[in-house]
């Protein structure tokens, strides 16, 4: 996509009119061709959408795979993890914690820094859990127990890539989703609706499609019986008393439905719906906000046909001709997120080597300044995304955060010494800004400039130089001022509709 000296909030927006590319059969592995090759561009784009970008030398990896082969191993990887171990304090009831609320904060702020770590130095299985909490959403100020907090965020982990069906029946008991969603006030005698309507609107099948209000009753009658107590933040549980324990009808079946049968029979009875409903939304997570119904239709046969196995839909759709397609790289608004820490992968950071705890507090108030806070979505339907993240207000807040962000890249020498080892690689160590600045600008936001912006980027990098260090090329890459040079390019590249695309 050209630079825009125009920097409205239309520029951002000129890919919704994206027609799906014209191919034989969108679904079919994709094959590098000379006129849609396997290179940098196209393996940066993998791991833009599969997690938060790469670093140069997983680039050139990459290059020395085929597509499939690196999809297999990104995905298989990730979806290998180990559990996540759990911190001392996962089991605290109110108790525990003595109204100490001092420390109630320090263990969201740890579960808060554990993520952004984990989103920096894995990135892949902790962006797809971040896909599932915005899809199976709760929010902390009204779960309040940190205990409910540290179970949910795991299930997103242990389920990222595993199986849906079962995902979706484990989320309806979680003491998180229990207390967000009211399940834990849904008895015999007083059924609360909110979690079987939400079930089925919002987590399985979509609005109005497939359901209605008569089965959103009957659901949540089979849903009763399971309590968690957000005051004393104790272990849920299943209370018998408590369980409609009579005939219920849903989708025309009628039987004493409990919990897990109920979630069943969204499977059984509803499988197009559900499988079609997910697998556009994995569409739009991956692809681009319109989904193609060819594909999400493929998908979704995929998912029925693998009994509701995440992984083998999402290798089918990533391998794909049409997840390669040109017209879909840089395609995506950022979320503040994708904004704010593909930063600091640029400069290879790892945590704890490199980031300090007070960096994620930052980082932390910067994306919830942009819109995006972990652990508190904006309601039950989750951040929209894409459009939403920018407009008049946000855009300058945008450019704002970007900058402190590439700020924090200064206060620690290896990630500036990493940065001056990233343009070396890049260029052959030229001593040429007009060499450097192209091949940065590329590999930070995998688009090229037109002359005005580009000439304009190579005078923001050689700004603090004197020209004639340049003329007469005596500078290079190994002069001390060089990567605070390359920071200075990130901010002014900030300000660019480039590089708030994906």
């Amino acid at each position: 996509m050209p630079a825009h000296a125009d920097l409205s909030v239309d520029k951002y927006y000129q890919h919704d009119a994206i027609a799906s590319p014209v191919v034989y059969d969108p679904l079919d592995p994709f094959v590098p061709s000379f006129q849609k090759p396997w290179n940098a561009q196209r393996v940066a784009h993998l791991y833009r959408r599969l997690g938060f970008g790469a670093t140069y030398d997983q680039i050139q990896q990459g290059l020395q795979m085929s597509p499939g082969a690196l999809v297999d191993q990104l995905l298989d990887t990730a979806a290998n993890l180990a559990p996540l171990a759990p911190p001392s304090w996962a089991n605290f009831t109110t108790d525990d914690y003595a109204g100490d609320n001092v420390l109630v904060e320090a263990h969201r702020r740890e579960m808060r820094h554990r993520w952004l770590s984990d989103m920096l130095n894995e990135g892949i299985r902790a962006k797809m859990a971040l896909f599932w909490h915005n899809h199976f959403v709760t929010q902390s100020l009204i779960i309040g127990c940190n205990s409910y907090q540290w179970s949910y965020y795991a299930l997103l982990h242990q389920y990222a890539f595993g199986n849906f069906r079962e995902f979706t029946l484990e989320m309806g008991k979680n003491p998180a989703m229990l207390v967000y969603l009211n399940g834990n006030v849904n008895i015999v005698g007083e059924p609360n609706e909110n979690y079987a309507r939400e079930l089925m609107e919002l987590f399985t099948m979509g609005e109005s499609n497939g359901y209605t209000q008569l089965d959103v009753v009957e659901m949540s009658r089979a849903l009763t019986g399971w309590k968690a107590y957000f005051n004393e933040c104790w272990p849920r549980e299943f209370k018998a008393s408590d369980f409609d324990n009579a005939p219920k009808t849903i989708f025309g079946k009628t039987g004493n439905f409990n919990f897990d049968d109920a979630h069943n029979l969204i499977f059984s009875e509803r499988p197009n719906e559900a499988s079609t409903f997910i697998a556009g939304k994995i569409y739009k997570h991956f692809v681009y906000q319109t989904p193609n119904p060819e594909v999400v239709d493929g998908l979704a046969t995929t998912l029925r046909d693998t009994d509701w196995e995440m992984l083998s839909m999402l290798k089918q759709l990533l391998k794909s001709e049409h997840f390669f397609e040109a017209e879909f790289i840089n395609a995506r608004i950022k979320s503040p997120l994708d904004t704010l820490i593909p930063m600091l992968k640029w400069a290879n950071a790892k945590y704890p080597d490199n980031i300090l705890p007070d960096w994620w507090d930052d980082i932390t108030f910067y994306a919830r300044r942009l819109g995006q806070e972990l652990f508190e979505p904006p309601n039950v339907a989750g951040w929209p995304e894409h459009r939403i993240w920018i407009n008049e207000s946000t855009l300058a807040s945008r450019w704002n955060y970007a900058a402190l962000t590439a700020t924090l890249l200064t206060f620690d020498s290896q990630l500036l010494d990493n940065l001056r080892t990233l343009a070396k690689n890049l260029t052959n160590d030229s001593n040429k800004p007009e060499i450097i600045t192209p091949a940065l600008i590329d590999f930070f936001t995998g688009q090229s400039l037109d002359d005005i912006h580009l000439n304009a980027a190579i005078g923001y990098f050689k700004a603090g130089v004197p020209e004639n260090y340049f003329t007469d090329g005596s500078w290079n890459l190994n002069w001390d001022s060089a990567p605070e040079q390359i920071v200075n390019l990130i901010k002014y590249l900030a300000t660019l509709p480039e590089f708030q695309l994906s």
